[in-house]
């Protein structure tokens, strides 16, 4: 459903939006398993104090935490599941968030992490050759993603989830990160909030340049879900727009990606929407189309130079894949109404499974691992072609943060300007932590 007046009039109307974000943009677990990882359990509700919920042996398991210190009150639990970004359906993931257990194994046993000595700031992270951390910031364990808007300035804003909010927060401007007393308005649509522990927050959190995107979907295959357009100025009331599926999105100037199976009245399976806000009322249409092995929806991310990473779980394995797109790409498809065909993109050589990513100055990042544990954070470097037809140049991977055990959660990716945002969270709680390429 939607809360604005009745779609364009005219094709006159149509073709003026299309062609103005043309200009713009050239400048499900398997069968018979509880689960696959600990997103599948999301339903069962809050843990008990102490416990996290766990993927074993493809049922929903607490498992312990232990990351107490001498300075327990201090703590966190690492295994809160949360998103720069995003999180996606049966094992994908996207701007940023992954989910990952401060402290537990798989086996359900614990990890003696209190022992450990660790940086303040990275905890047991590492960062590695040609990256420099920059300031940090504390962040409350609600806040489920992170969006910046352009700077020097930076505002940040938040989605944050309770039992039964979700809802857009301003952050305030960084490093002075404090969420909002009040929310700026709620993601879920009128018709859904009589039952809001129906519905599942999709860890992602977009910017246009004026507006905010959030989303969220409810059980059922494929997940029926809706996305909320906010103004933050309060200038226009949120609009609210059918998305199944909706489990990534990115922004751009004056437009919004969603990686989803439909949007608004558009739907035509499995892809990345885009979604033109220049003009009311707002058009939906379909511009990346993902292969039959498509098995669910996957990471969104738009780099500093306008590539998109836009990316898919495989069937049977739900491994995630993920292709570079150029700005021009994409906007020939919302100009001609033909989709781009992913899988003939340049693909993005992530060498494992993923969970997360978000653009990192002329590249993107991600998070390596699963949801049971991220092993690095990396970034791919992404180079328009030098003319013509000339396809992307993908860079090979180069690691910013790795991560040598269980007891420091990446749990957040997002960007701020050129630098890279990456949630935080061990026994010293949870920070957000700018990361900035360069030797100091």
């Amino acid at each position: 459903m939607r809360t604005d007046t009745k779609r364009m009039g005219t094709k006159g109307q149509r073709a003026a939006l299309m062609g103005a974000l043309l200009a713009m943009v050239l400048g499900g677990t398997g069968c018979g398993d509880e689960c696959v990882d600990a997103f599948d359990c999301r339903d069962k509700g809050a843990a008990p104090e102490g416990q996290s919920w766990a993927c074993v042996d493809a049922k929903c398991t607490q498992v312990a935490v232990d990351i107490e210190e001498d300075d327990a009150g201090t703590g966190t639990d690492a295994g809160t599941g949360t998103d720069a970004g995003t999180e996606s359906d049966a094992g994908t993931g996207t701007d940023a968030g992954t989910e990952t257990d401060g402290g537990t194994d798989t086996d359900g046993g614990t990890v003696a992490c209190a022992p450990l000595p660790r940086e303040q700031v990275l905890g047991t992270l590492q960062l590695q050759t040609g990256f420099t951390v920059a300031e940090s910031a504390p962040l409350s364990t609600e806040v489920r993603a992170v969006v910046a808007t352009p700077g020097p300035t930076y505002s940040l804003f938040a989605l944050r989830e309770t039992t039964t909010g979700r809802d857009v927060f301003s952050l305030g401007t960084w490093p002075d990160v404090t969420l909002g007393s009040a929310a700026i308005d709620t993601v879920i649509a009128p018709a859904d909030r009589a039952n809001p522990t129906a519905t599942f927050p999709s860890y992602y959190l977009a910017y246009d340049g004026t507006r905010l995107l959030a989303g969220y979907t409810k059980s059922g295959f494929p997940a029926p879900g809706s996305v909320a357009v906010v103004d933050p100025s309060t200038r226009d009331a949120t609009t609210y727009l059918d998305a199944p599926d909706n489990y990534t999105a990115a922004g751009t100037q004056d437009a919004f990606f969603i990686n989803g199976g439909g949007l608004d009245t558009e739907a035509a399976g499995r892809g990345v929407y885009a979604l033109v806000t220049s003009a009311k009322p707002y058009v939906a249409a379909k511009v990346v189309d993902f292969p039959a092995d498509a098995a669910s929806n996957g990471v969104t991310a738009v780099a500093g130079n306008g590539i998109a990473v836009f990316g898919y779980a495989v069937a049977d394995t739900y491994v995630n894949v993920a292709y570079a797109v150029s700005s021009s790409k994409v906007g020939e498809a919302l100009a001609s109404r033909t989709p781009v065909v992913l899988v003939n993109e340049p693909k993005v050589d992530v060498g494992s499974d993923f969970t997360a990513a978000a653009g990192f100055g002329n590249g993107v990042a991600v998070v390596r691992g699963t949801y049971s544990g991220a092993t690095d954070v990396s970034r791919f470097s992404l180079t328009p072609g030098l003319g013509g037809n000339q396809p992307i140049s993908v860079g090979t991977r180069q690691a910013v943060l790795n991560a040598t055990d269980a007891c420091t959660a990446v749990d957040l990716l997002s960007s701020l300007g050129s630098d890279l945002l990456v949630g935080v969270t061990d026994v010293n709680g949870r920070r957000l932590v700018r990361i900035q390429q360069g030797e100091p």
